[in-house]
C-alpha cells in the first residue's frame, strides 16, 4: 500500500460526552464556509493505487464527505472517501481503525483493506464492500433469510469488538451520562424527570465494560455478503466510554427503520420477523460477552439511559440541520445535509421515540 506520511496522530477524547460533542458538531456546521477541495484526479489515483484505472465514479456527497467508486484495471473495485468537513488526522484515524480492526481475526467480519492515503486532498482509498446493508435488507421482503443471519452474525462480531476493546470494567460514569443528557435540546415532563433520577441512582455503582467505542454501529454500516459483515464508515475520532453503547446503537436504529416500515406496510408478518432479528442480535451478543456485570433489570436500565443519549444526539443533529437549511447556511445548499423535509419529518419520530423508551424505563421491575 503506497500512502503520504502523516504526522502522528491527535485526536480529542470523548468521555461519554456525546450529545455534548453533536452541539459541538452543529456550531462547526454553522461556521463552515465553503473551502477550495478538488477531487482527487485519475492520473493521482492511479500513481496512488500503481495500476491503471478504467473509471472513476461519483456516488455521493453529504457535509462531511464525497465518495467515489473507482473501477482498476485488473478487474478489482475500490472506493476513495474524501473529506471534506475534518483533517488530516481524523483521516489518519479512520486508515488505523480499519487495519486494527483487520488485525482482530474476528470470524465474519471482513474489513476493507486500505489502499492509500492523499493527505493535500484528504483521501482515504480502500476495497470496495460488496453486499447490502442491513438497512436495506430490513426493506427487502425478499431475503428475509439474510436479514436474520445478518444480524445474528452482527451481534456475534459486536460482542467479540466489545471483548478486544475493554480497558476495564468500571464503574458506570454516572454523572458524565447525567451531566451529558442534561444539555439535551428536549423537554422532559417531572415523571420523566424523576425517572432519570431514579436510573441514575440505581446505577451509581454498578460496573460495565469500558473502553474505546466503535460509536456508530448501526445497520446502515454493516455490509452482509457471503455469510460475512464489512464494516463501513469507520469512527475519525476516538471516543472511550461505556461499551454498550454500541449495541444499544444498533438496536435503537433497526428499532426506527421498524416503525418507518410499519408506517409504510402495516405488515404483521414483516413486523415479528425484524423482531426476531432483534432477538437474534441480541443472542448472539449476549453469547459472546455475557452479562457478569449486570443483572437483568440492571442490564435494561443502562441500555435505556444509553438509547435515550443516542436519541438526544440524533435529535441535536437533526435540530441542527433544520436551523442551517432554514439560514440558508452554505453548508445546506446543494442538498449537504439531505433532505430538509426528511430532516424535519424525522424529528417528530424522534420525539415518540423519547416518549417510549420513557415508557420502557418505568417498566423495569427491580
Amino acid at each position: 500500500m503506497k500512502e503520504q506520511v502523516l504526522p502522528p496522530p491527535g485526536p480529542p477524547t470523548i468521555d461519554c460526552s456525546y450529545i455534548e460533542a453533536a452541539r459541538g458538531r452543529v456550531a462547526e456546521m454553522r461556521a463552515w464556509k465553503p473551502e477550495t477541495l478538488d477531487p482527487p484526479s485519475v492520473p493521482e489515483l492511479e500513481a496512488m493505487l500503481g495500476q491503471p484505472i478504467t473509471r472513476c465514479d461519483s456516488i455521493g456527497e453529504n457535509w462531511r464527505n464525497r465518495v467515489y467508486r473507482i473501477g482498476l484495471e485488473n478487474g478489482a473495485t475500490a472506493l476513495a472517501k474524501q473529506v471534506i468537513m475534518g483533517t488530516g488526522e481524523m483521516l489518519q484515524y479512520q486508515h488505523d481503525q480499519l487495519l486494527g480492526l483487520a488485525k482482530l481475526n474476528i470470524s465474519g467480519l471482513r474489513v476493507p483493506k486500505p489502499l492509500g492515503l492523499m493527505r493535500e486532498k484528504r483521501v482515504l482509498i480502500m476495497e470496495f464492500a460488496r453486499g447490502e446493508t442491513i438497512q436495506a435488507l430490513v426493506w427487502n421482503r425478499r431475503r428475509e433469510r439474510e436479514l436474520m443471519q445478518a444480524c445474528e452474525l452482527a451481534g456475534k462480531i459486536l460482542g467479540q469488538i466489545e471483548i478486544a476493546r475493554t480497558e476495564k470494567i468500571g464503574a458506570m460514569p454516572v454523572k458524565e451520562l447525567a451531566r451529558d443528557l442534561a444539555i439535551a435540546r428536549w423537554s422532559l415532563t417531572k415523571r420523566q424527570q424523576t425517572l432519570l433520577s431514579q436510573a441514575f441512582a440505581r446505577l451509581a455503582g454498578v460496573n460495565v465494560r469500558v473502553g474505546e467505542v466503535y460509536y456508530d454501529y448501526k445497520p446502515a454500516n454493516l455490509i452482509f455478503a457471503d455469510d460475512q459483515i464489512s464494516l463501513i464508515d469507520p469512527p475519525d475520532i476516538f471516543r472511550r466510554g461505556v461499551l454498550l453503547w454500541d449495541f444499544a446503537c444498533f438496536r435503537s436504529s433497526m428499532r426506527r427503520h421498524l416503525w418507518r416500515l410499519s408506517l409504510r406496510w402495516p405488515d404483521q408478518r414483516r413486523r415479528a420477523l425484524i423482531h426476531q432479528s432483534l432477538a437474534g442480535f441480541e443472542r448472539s451478543y449476549l453469547s459472546k460477552v455475557g452479562q457478569p456485570y449486570l443483572e437483568p433489570a440492571l442490564f435494561a436500565t443502562a441500555l435505556q439511559l444509553l438509547e435515550l443519549q443516542r436519541t438526544a444526539v440524533l435529535m441535536t443533529m437533526q435540530q441542527g440541520k433544520v436551523e442551517l437549511a432554514q439560514l440558508g447556511r452554505p453548508i445546506a445548499l446543494g442538498k449537504r445535509l439531505g433532505s430538509s423535509l426528511a430532516n424535519r419529518l424525522t424529528l417528530p419520530l424522534l420525539e415518540v421515540e423519547k416518549h417510549w423508551l420513557f415508557r420502557q424505563l418505568a417498566r423495569i421491575r427491580f
